[in-house]
């Protein structure tokens, strides 16, 4: 069935997304993507009601938004989430990634069907693969140091953790995982890393020459940034509040990378056709 997507904002993945779906046959509309490349026979709106005006399905990105605003690097201007809601109307299918609560409410409130794909399991274990991938290349690319024969300290047990700490152990890097359970630390060690409770932090971080962080939580307290080893990288991979005070690692000279977005930077066509599967299965789902 021939299908009408407006895809608004996002980062490559969505222009990606836009070309695929136009490959497969669906009439697709963009907005907030003026600086993407796209083909020729997909419109670029100039206004946002004219590119969701008939559309079956309007696709935010992933994540959709931060603070009320949809996600729009490569849009020319802001876009508030409620100025999206306010252009949709009963019916309509919205979806995207990390839908905040009050865009949900609302979007449902208007009579919208809404579903967040990070909460589609095969989407979530998908993504966190791509995310673990890039994290691997971020890490690389931000330091003088080889992966083989580091010290890696993985902060978290979800899925990002177990597929990111799978990839470090076949490169060569002697692993550390932190976690809060203890299923978590002996699955950690079952597959060859050592692990720790979060407790023990302070008194061992100082040997390792990569933290990861993956837990949505503040797990690295000021007295466990003050004791990392100088040279040591930093990756925040958690959304906010992430596991540490980034503004405090700059000012004692420790070197922090925040790395959102990870599939859109390195594997963008990847991303865009897990996306594409995300919602080819919710659309199939809502015709049952």
């Amino acid at each position: 069935m021939r299908l009408r997507f407006a895809l608004v904002g996002g980062d490559k993945r969505q222009a990606y997304l836009a070309s695929l779906l136009w490959h497969d046959g669906h009439r697709v509309s963009t907005y907030a993507l003026e600086k993407a490349e796209l083909p020729r026979e997909i419109p670029r709106a100039q206004c946002l009601q004219g590119c969701v005006y008939g559309a079956d399905c309007v696709v935010l990105p992933v994540p959709a938004e931060t603070g009320g605003l949809i996600s729009t690097p490569l849009g020319r201007e802001a876009l508030r989430s409620d100025e999206l809601l306010a252009s949709l109307w009963e019916g309509q299918r919205l979806l995207g990634g990390r839908l905040g609560d009050a865009l949900c409410l609302q979007a449902i409130r208007q009579g919208l069907r809404v579903d967040d794909l990070l909460f589609r399991p095969a989407f979530a274990v998908e993504n966190a693969a791509l995310t673990a991938e890039g994290a691997v290349c971020e890490l690389m690319a931000n330091s003088e140091k080889s992966l083989w024969r580091s010290r890696v300290l993985v902060c978290g047990w979800g899925r990002i953790a177990k597929l990111l700490t799978l990839r470090l152990l076949g490169l060569g890097a002697a692993v550390c995982v932190a976690a809060r359970r203890a299923e978590a630390r002996a699955e950690a060690g079952v597959l060859g890393a050592e692990s720790c409770g979060f407790a023990r932090l302070e008194e061992i971080i100082g040997g390792f020459d990569f933290l990861v962080n993956t837990v949505p939580a503040r797990v690295l307290d000021e007295g466990a940034l003050c004791a990392v080893s100088e040279g040591a990288l930093l990756l925040e991979l958690a959304s906010a509040p992430g596991g540490f005070d980034r503004t405090l690692a700059k000012n004692i000279g420790l070197r922090a990378r925040c790395a959102p977005g990870l599939p859109g930077r390195y594997a963008p066509l990847a991303a865009a056709e897990v996306m594409r599967g995300a919602i080819y299965a919710s659309l199939e789902e809502g015709e049952e």
